[in-house]
């Protein structure tokens, strides 16, 4: 089952990475313009779907678009009587729990178009961002559509837990619509801002660092590398690991997926653990003098990973 299982990822990475397609000169290279225009093609086509979707239903949610959204999601409208009087309860019971269970699907629909236009508004910047100041290294697998198998399975298993959700347990992390205090601090609110504010600050550091960012840790040291600390990197050392570390939470909130928010602040605190130290390593030996005078006055952004410089004293950079 689990070989089955992981089959399956592959092929589907393979498909993710155009791997099919090495007969057609624009795909057969992570270089080519097919790959860059496809996927952005797609991505566009889909974030703008949701985003129009999620525009539709907060403007009726606020009183200024009126539609009828209290309707069954299955088109399921016909609605008899009954003259009998506990039948007529029983029935108005029913009837309320079904409008209940409604109202419930079309705020996690709501929350599903939310997190579908940041999903693909995070891929599109990754590539459009690398492309604007680091030119050289933009190419179709800038956008991080095919990042690894651990990602695309990560995201397959937390949209099953909010469609299994949707359709069985409609009320069970549906945000209050009763209490303004409630509605403000639920955790897809939360989880919006802190998407905005993530995608600012993985997006800024990539413009920042410019020709010295790369989405692969570079072993070698390029002439034009440059150990970059203006900007945001003023504050943080690792400010595009920040952005994506609470970007990944954020987006699991988004969806109210309490699981996944668990699972994903877990699994992305472990790869971090181990790719900043690996990193650091690298960068002590690209800038042996520059980088520990950095490490001392910066954050690490992420709680509780320890630099590998330093890492006897106390202080910022100890986090």
């Amino acid at each position: 089952m689990d070989s089955m299982l992981m089959k399956s990822l592959k092929v589907l990475q393979s498909k993710l990475g155009f791997e099919d397609w090495g007969d057609y000169p624009q795909f057969s290279t992570e270089q080519g313009l097919g790959r860059v225009a496809l996927t952005t093609f797609f991505l566009t086509i889909v974030g703008t779907t949701h985003c129009v979707v999620w525009l539709i239903i907060s403007l009726e949610r606020l009183d200024l678009l009126h539609i009828n959204l209290n309707s069954d999601l299955l088109g399921n409208n016909n609605i008899s009587s009954s003259s009998n009087s506990s039948s007529t309860f029983l029935f108005d019971h029913h009837h309320q729990d079904n409008h209940n269970h409604h109202n419930h699907r079309w705020t996690l629909l709501w929350q599903w178009c939310a997190y579908m236009t940041a999903i693909c508004c995070f891929h599109l910047l990754e590539f459009f961002v690398t492309a604007l100041y680091n030119p050289t290294q933009a190419h179709g697998n800038s956008f991080l559509v095919n990042h690894s198998v651990t990602y695309t399975a990560a995201a397959l298993t937390s949209w099953t837990e909010f469609w299994v959700r949707f359709w069985f347990l409609p009320s069970s992390t549906a945000i209050s619509t009763t209490n303004s205090l409630s509605f403000w601090l639920s955790p897809c609110w939360i989880g919006c801002i802190l998407v905005v504010i993530s995608q600012i600050i993985r997006s800024w550091s990539m413009a920042t660092a410019g020709e010295s960012f790369n989405h692969v840790i570079q072993t070698r040291r390029k002439d034009n590398h440059v150990l970059v600390t203006r900007g945001i990197y003023r504050y943080f050392r690792h400010p595009s690991y920040v952005g994506f570390f609470y970007w990944s939470i954020g987006t699991q909130l988004i969806l109210g997926n309490l699981l996944h928010s668990i699972l994903f602040t877990y699994a992305s605190w472990t790869f971090f653990s181990r790719r900043i130290p690996y990193e650091e390593e690298s960068l002590c030996q690209h800038f042996p003098d520059e980088y520990p005078a950095y490490v001392a006055r910066t954050w690490m952004g992420i709680p509780f990973i320890r630099s590998i410089v330093g890492n006897n004293d106390t202080g910022r950079k100890q986090d």
